[in-house]
This record gives C-alpha cells, sequence and structure tokens, in this order.
C-alpha cells in the first residue's frame, strides 16, 4: 500500500470547517489552537495550502496552567503563554472539537522526533499530525481524509525552499512530484 504524504493544514482546513466549535478565551483541554509560525517553513506551508495557520497544537490543562502539546523539534510541552507569544502578533486561533471534558494521554508522544518530511505515520511527527492522530486514536474521530501532497499548490516551491535555505523538505516529501 502506498505511503500517503499529509501536509499541515489538511489538519487544519478540516478542524476549522468540519467539526469545531469557536471558543474564544475559554481554552480547555483537548482544544486545538493554530497560530501562524514565524519558522522557516511557515511561508511554505502558507503558500501549498492557502492557509494563514501555519502551525497547531493541543491545549493541555495541567496543575501549574495551560501548556500547548506540539510538535517542534521533539513534540513538546510548552506553556500556553509562551507557545501565543511564539506566532506572529501573537494571534492565536482555537477550536473545541468536543464538547465534554477529555483528558488527553500525552506523555507517549513527548520526544518524537519532527518529521520534516511530513510523511503520516512514520514515527516521527509534524504538528498537525499529532493533532490528527490523538483524535483519531484516542477519541475514535477522524478529523479529515489524509490527501497526498500531490492535491496542494506546490506550484514554484522549489525555488521558496533553496531560497529560505530548506533543502531538506524537497528532498524527502518529492513536494513538486
Amino acid at each position: 500500500m502506498k505511503k500517503k504524504i499529509i501536509i499541515l493544514v489538511l489538519m487544519l482546513v478540516a478542524v476549522v470547517y468540519v467539526f469545531a466549535t469557536w471558543t474564544p478565551g475559554n481554552l480547555k483541554e483537548g482544544d486545538i489552537v493554530f497560530q501562524t509560525s514565524r519558522s522557516k517553513q511557515a511561508p511554505l506551508v502558507a503558500l501549498a495550502t492557502g492557509s494563514q495557520y501555519t502551525h497547531c497544537g493541543i491545549i493541555i490543562e495541567k496543575a501549574d496552567g495551560l501548556y500547548v502539546l506540539e510538535a517542534v523539534g521533539p513534540v513538546k510541552l510548552t506553556p500556553y503563554k509562551k507557545w501565543k507569544a511564539r506566532g506572529l502578533g501573537g494571534k492565536v486561533h482555537s477550536r473545541r472539537v468536543m464538547k465534554k471534558d477529555i483528558k488527553v494521554k500525552y506523555k507517549q508522544y513527548l520526544g518524537q522526533p519532527y518529521d520534516l518530511a511530513f510523511k503520516f505515520d512514520n514515527g516521527r511527527m509534524y504538528c498537525s499530525e499529532l493533532v490528527y492522530v490523538i483524535y483519531r486514536d484516542q477519541f475514535g474521530i477522524e478529523l479529515c481524509k489524509p490527501r497526498p501532497v500531490s492535491d496542494y499548490n506546490t506550484m514554484g516551491m522549489g525555488k521558496v525552499m533553496k531560497r529560505r535555505g530548506i533543502t531538506h523538505i524537497a528532498a524527502n516529501s518529492r513536494l513538486t512530484t
């Protein structure tokens, strides 16, 4: 069976338009948060998907406050305020998939390496894959149907990636196919 390659905003768009309910200023565990990242690959994700949101994570509640479970470098917990400040303009968009209170079992994902190749189910994680896998495996909710990179706008990405010093994505994702 051919491995499917998924790209970040596939999950973002599906969550925003299909499953989500707006929850401004009232974050709870399991809420999905979105931002426009300042990373080198963010412009590529925005170009491919047409979305302003280029990074996402899941809210985790701990005794000392809110955290975001995210895939950046290894998967880790980042204090929500720090995560929010890291995004462009400090703006965050949130969505709630389930109305009932939930607990995310996140420890098994901590430390997993980041997936610059954006390949699905390869032992590495990128941000929207992390969100997708948690909702699929823990709550039985498939946020969307995975789609190949060829479904997205990849025209001209080679030049953009070269200019930004990103070569790993092109080599491993075959984004121009």
